[in-house]
């Protein structure tokens, strides 16, 4: 028998949430009280939080509302991933090998939210520091199936409308994956975009924040508030804060679509292969064939992420207490040669300067944001190979809840462009969330 699917009740935009709260027409207290109504109606099913503290929330709460909210986010709830720092909770990263774990200060992204106004209810869970050994969360779509991992608890939290909004983070393809097998929309700025000061590490080279909404405009008001040189993270060195908020205020134009289906197009379910292709043809995409040379990124991908795994996680001395897929994997980071790791990651310059020439008089690309719909099964979270070469090529993606699949649950279309071109992605997915009826408005009301 098929699991119950539950209904996501949806939240109100963050602008019209936070624009009440600032003009004190509605509360950050009764905001945050709502948010946390909509959470213990869900949550014994989804299991998105993993560590969830009401009367923290509600006491930052009336704090906001007694010294005046301001900020772009008065007022908002927003969930952050269990592997993000944070001063007035613990951050375990996923594993019992930093339970009860409690940072010193914010990471740098939580900082920047509280001084917009934003509150949180909560840590997300995560998969097993932030690899790919699944946490308790499932989809709210149907709970027998993954939610995608390993931002797992920070997508499912926004499609069961829990939250407008929630921070994940992305090495491969942890917040594009499950903004598709949630149906929630998500977005990877750029490698850098985003500070990861405060974020447990797994490879440093691959490492990018990203945003889940439930909408183009909500991811924009947070990722401009993230966004910008901290000047601690070599990464966002020289990073100026996105306007992708600014941006999506004038008329969206028809962008210049490529249709890219990659080497792992074969990956991709056979049943949405047609229907992917009639909608990039209803797009007006252009079909763009990718050199030979893209298909050696899994190898360099994944060479540059376990040798540094085996670095970020040569802390934890007694491995007994990881997954047996996570040792595995440092063991075999262990045994990268630098010889190795450096042809690697040359390697992977090489196909971000030829993935630049292959955009040439593209806006953004077009490709499958999943293998399909969320697998069956709470074991494993997905197959994140149609994720991996953007991740690699450093550029913004865009996840799009624009397809359905099968069985009714729905399937992302991802939206990429060139590095440092985070607003034409997000216009480029706005256009497409408009003409596909889904997103709302991509002005503010």
């Amino acid at each position: 028998m098929a699991a119950k699917r539950i209904t996501p009740p949806g939240c109100p935009s963050l602008a019209a949430t936070a624009e009440a709260v600032r003009s004190k027409r509605q509360s950050a207290l009764e905001v945050m009280e709502a948010c946390l109504t909509r959470i213990r109606q869900s949550e014994d099913t989804v299991q998105a939080w993993h560590t969830l503290d009401p009367e923290l929330a509600k006491r930052t709460a009336r704090e906001l509302d007694e010294r005046g909210a301001t900020g772009s986010l008065a007022g908002i709830p927003i969930g952050l991933k269990d592997v993000i720092d944070t001063k007035d909770m613990p951050t375990e990263n996923g594993t019992i090998v930093d339970r009860g774990r409690r940072p010193s200060e914010d990471a740098a992204l939580v900082a920047r939210l509280r001084n917009a106004g934003a509150l949180f209810p909560g840590k997300t869970v995560s998969t097993e520091l932030a690899f790919f050994s699944p946490g308790k969360t499932r989809n709210p779509h149907d709970p027998e199936r993954t939610p995608g991992g390993s931002s797992s608890g920070s997508a499912a939290a926004v499609a069961a409308g829990m939250v407008a909004a929630a921070i994940g983070g992305q090495t491969v393809g942890s917040v594009i994956r499950p903004a598709s097998f949630n149906g929630t929309w998500g977005m990877k700025p750029s490698y850098g975009a985003i500070p990861v000061t405060g974020v447990s590490p797994l490879a440093p080279s691959h490492d990018h924040m990203g945003v889940f909404a439930q909408n183009p405009l909500d991811l924009a008001l947070v990722i401009d508030v993230i966004s910008g040189d901290d000047g601690r993270d070599p990464a966002a060195r020289g990073a100026s804060p996105t306007a992708l908020a600014d941006a999506l205020q004038s008329p969206l134009e028809r962008p210049r679509l490529a249709f890219m289906r990659t080497a792992a197009w074969a990956d991709f379910d056979a049943r949405l292969q047609k229907p992917f292709e009639e909608l990039a043809d209803s797009l007006g995409a252009h079909e763009v064939v990718m050199p030979e040379k893209f298909e050696a990124a899994w190898g360099l991908h994944l060479t540059i992420q376990i040798a540094e795994m085996a670095k970020s996680f040569a802390r934890i001395d007694d491995r007994s207490k990881l997954s047996q897929v996570l040792r595995q994997a440092l063991e075999d980071g262990e045994a990268v040669t630098a010889e190795q790791y450096e042809a690697a990651k040359a390697g992977a310059e090489e196909l971000r300067e030829a993935f630049g020439e292959l955009m040439a008089g593209y806006d953004a690309a077009i490709t499958p944001s999943a293998r399909g719909e969320a697998p069956r099964g709470l074991e494993r979270t997905g197959d994140p190979v149609l994720c991996l070469l953007w991740t690699l090529l450093r550029v913004p993606a865009v996840s799009v809840p624009a397809m359905t699949g099968p069985d009714g649950l729905p399937v992302g279309v991802q939206i990429v462009a060139p590095r440092g071109h985070d607003t034409t992605a997000l216009r480029a997915a706005a256009w497409v969330g408009r003409r596909l009826g889904v997103g709302g408005e991509a002005e503010p009301a």
